[in-house]
């Protein structure tokens, strides 16, 4: 499948739709649902574009598969079966690997994208929910919310390397150069650890039902989303000092930032839409509405 082209040059966002069984295909450069696709699975809450842009990959709870979706014709054109209920995947940078989170069988199920096989299997902690691959493609980080650590995953023998202590709660997690920030749900905090160590360097205080971490791609700002109070907090990635508390749609769920770094797309759950801010002025610039039910998670290309 590696040949096949992206059907379209403009940028895409693809969004799931965790109650329903539906991704909504967003047009960034006029910020409209262009498409709906359809899957046969239920519970598709986390998804992620592949780096050449050619596939998505969606997590299918009620299946517990992962459907692949050429983004050439916006369709479904393979499942692969993982563990049970798997709630997201990310990919390493070079694309070769698709890690997948089984939230119910407490462990990770890597797949190699040029054969659309799984290849491994990796125990971790109690229910794994949040995922990051460090840009270097050695690290997968692993949060897992019921047992309040941080499974450290090398790629190169897709073994568990180091088991860090956190916060109670973890769930978002984004990684910027040495530093790893942490949502820690339950506590309502936000934890700075070094990727080297593990070792606690900041704790921020003061959420709401923190859920889901982005950081710009030049590592100036970091987002929160709140759910407990519909919003995001920007924070200033050197002083950690809260920038701005934007409001958002109902139950946000999802934050990520755009490749240039301009922009921030927020998934809101209850909201049924999706929110756009401009990362320079940390505000609302639009809303996506029409989403399917549920929106969970949203991932970019170009």
């Amino acid at each position: 499948m590696a040949g096949v082209a992206v059907a379209a040059a403009q940028p895409y966002g693809y969004v799931s739709n965790t109650m329903g069984n539906t991704i909504s295909v967003v047009n960034r450069a006029t910020n409209t649902v262009s498409a709906t696709i359809s899957i046969s699975g239920t519970g598709l809450s986390g998804l992620a574009v592949m780096p050449n842009g050619t596939y998505v990959y969606v997590t299918e709870e009620s299946k517990n598969s992962v459907a692949i979706i050429s983004t050439a014709n916006n369709s479904v054109v393979n499942t692969i079966l993982v563990g049970s209920g798997p709630v997201q995947v990310a990919f390493t940078p070079n694309g070769a690997w698709a890690y997948v989170l089984n939230e119910l069988s407490y462990n990770v199920s890597v797949i190699n994208t040029a054969t659309e096989t799984v290849v491994a299997t990796i125990p971790v902690g109690t229910k794994p929910v949040g995922i990051a691959i460090t840009p270097d493609g050695a690290k997968v980080l692993v949060t897992n919310l019921l047992s309040s650590n941080i499974s450290v995953i090398s790629t190169a023998s897709n073994t568990v390397t180091a088991t860090w202590t956190t916060l109670s709660g973890p769930t978002g997690i984004a990684v910027y150069g040495n530093n790893v920030y942490v949502a820690n749900e339950y506590v309502n905090s936000l934890t700075v650890l070094n990727l080297i160590t593990g070792n606690t360097l900041s704790t921020i205080t003061g959420f709401a039902g923190p859920n889901a971490v982005a950081v710009t791609p030049n590592g100036s700002q970091i987002y929160v989303t709140n759910a407990n109070s519909s919003s995001v907090w920007a924070l200033n990635t050197s002083s950690l000092a809260i920038e701005a508390k934007i409001p958002v749609g109902l139950i946000p769920t999802a934050v990520t930032v755009s490749a240039e770094g301009t922009t921030a797309y927020v998934t809101n759950g209850y909201g049924l839409s999706v929110t756009e801010i401009n990362t320079a002025t940390n505000t609302v610039t639009d809303t996506i509405a029409k989403v399917g039910a549920y929106p969970c998670s949203i991932a970019l290309y170009q």
